[in-house]
């Protein structure tokens, strides 16, 4: 794998930068004061939900995880490593969108959705 950041789209890097942070707050937020990040969750009053060892521990893992690997891919600066991490948030978005509809949650299936057509526009536009 070569180190060629000119492969990559400037607006791309910008992109996941952006989601980067989003998704390290939310994992922060979750850990530190899910009451605050999930006060409106029709779960919340749910036995074991703020749990780390329900729900919360499952959505702050899978944050900070995706947070981790979207880090250490946009410092090595290589197409293949961000096409990795496309292929990462695709999935996670897009099931995202899935289980937000069966839920009937629409304005977070909706940014689901936005974020995995974004992100599959930025797949087919990376050269490596």
């Amino acid at each position: 794998m070569t180190n060629d950041s000119t492969a990559v789209p400037k607006w791309i890097t910008i992109y996941l930068w952006v989601t980067f942070f989003i998704t390290l707050g939310a994992s922060l937020t979750g850990y530190f004061k899910p009451d605050a990040l999930l006060g409106t969750w029709e779960a919340l009053p749910a036995a074991g939900a703020l749990s780390l060892a329900g729900p919360l521990g499952l959505f702050v893992s899978r944050n900070m995880a995706t947070a981790a690997v979207t880090l250490f891919g946009l410092l090595k600066k290589n197409a293949d490593m961000i096409k990795i991490i496309l292929i990462l948030r695709i999935v996670s978005d897009g099931l995202d969108l899935v289980n937000n509809l069966i839920a009937g949650n629409m304005p977070v299936a909706i940014m689901g959705g936005i974020m995995c057509l974004v992100e599959i526009f930025a797949f087919t536009k990376i050269k490596s």
